[in-house]
């Protein structure tokens, strides 16, 4: 059973109860920064487009450390990714079909507020939701989780993506899946505002 909560207004938008926080007023010290685009944010631009993506898929609880990749099941995904409003945040939407079960996934990508480095929010069809903190060294792409971790290189020409995917399980790293991702719309094509 729930408890029952019951806070009691008084005046405007304040609660007689000591379980909430009480609102301040902001001032300018207390306001944030507002973010300006740039040469990180343009990086993320090599995520833009349609892609098709094939490999397979080793995570089940089936999955041994003596042979992690003995029981893979067919992966075939198609996602997309393009900017949201204000081109700060990338958005990519994945459709995959797992040894024929669905797994859609919604990814958030952008830039941790004071830090300069990139971060990756995942939402699933399966309820899970997942913070990855992502990095970057030229073509490579490195998505690292408390309990998955990814890689991804790009071809020198933008248009294929190898994906390696861990997962930690019985103490120690296991291939989660591998793909390869091609781009299905034109380079050209990928670069522009959606």
């Amino acid at each position: 059973m729930l408890p029952s909560f019951s806070p009691r207004l008084t005046g405007f938008g304040r609660f007689d109860d000591d379980r909430f926080e009480r609102k301040r007023i902001m001032t300018n010290e207390d306001r944030e920064v507002t973010p300006v685009r740039g040469s990180a944010h343009d990086a993320l631009s090599v995520f833009l487009g349609e892609w098709h993506a094939e490999g397979t898929s080793f995570g089940g609880t089936d999955q041994s450390g003596a042979e992690p990749k003995a029981n893979g099941v067919p992966w075939i995904s198609t996602h997309t990714a393009r900017w949201h409003t204000g081109d700060f945040f990338l958005i990519q939407d994945e459709r995959a079909q797992i040894g024929g079960a669905g797994f859609d996934t919604m990814s958030i990508v952008g830039i941790e507020p004071g830090t300069e480095g990139y971060f990756a929010r995942t939402f699933e069809n399966h309820g899970f939701y997942r913070h990855y903190a992502l990095s970057t060294d030229s073509r490579t792409w490195l998505l690292e989780g408390a309990t998955e971790r990814a890689r991804t290189v790009f071809d020198a020409g933008g248009s294929t993506q190898t994906i390696t995917w861990e997962w930690w399980r019985d103490g120690k790293w296991l291939p989660l899946c591998d793909r390869v991702a091609k781009r299905v719309d034109s380079a050209s094509n990928a670069t522009r505002r959606v």
